[in-house]
């Protein structure tokens, strides 16, 4: 009777912690897909050399994603555009889904295409 309480409780804990890492890697790679995403617009930002229509086409892309992506023109040289480009995303852990709440968290990411 012994092992099996031992046994039933490792198993517990390995359940446990198989769930723990699974909520880890998930709330990860949103972080990872929103970074990537970011790196994405201001690259193309650039490469468009501050393109207004590739712009709108950044931003309703974000959208559709669920994030927000806010674009200021901080151009001081006309030679040399410069955008604030910052993107806001939300990251859920799926751990607190078990329990019923829908617990997310803000994140944001700026930085300058130039």
């Amino acid at each position: 009777m012994k092992i099996a309480i031992e046994m039933f409780s490792v198993v517990i804990a390995i359940t446990l912690g198989c769930i723990l890492f699974a909520s880890s890697i998930s709330s990860n790679n949103q972080v990872s897909d929103a970074r990537d995403f970011y790196n994405v617009a201001v690259n193309r930002i650039e490469d468009s050399n501050g393109n207004e229509k590739v712009i709108e086409q950044c931003v309703t892309e974000a959208e559709g994603k669920g994030y927000q992506l806010l674009v200021e023109d901080l151009t001081i040289y006309k030679e040399q555009p410069s955008k604030l480009v910052t993107l806001q995303y939300k990251v859920t852990i799926p751990l607190f889904y078990l329990f019923g709440d829908k617990f997310q968290k803000q994140g944001v990411i700026e930085g300058y295409a130039r």
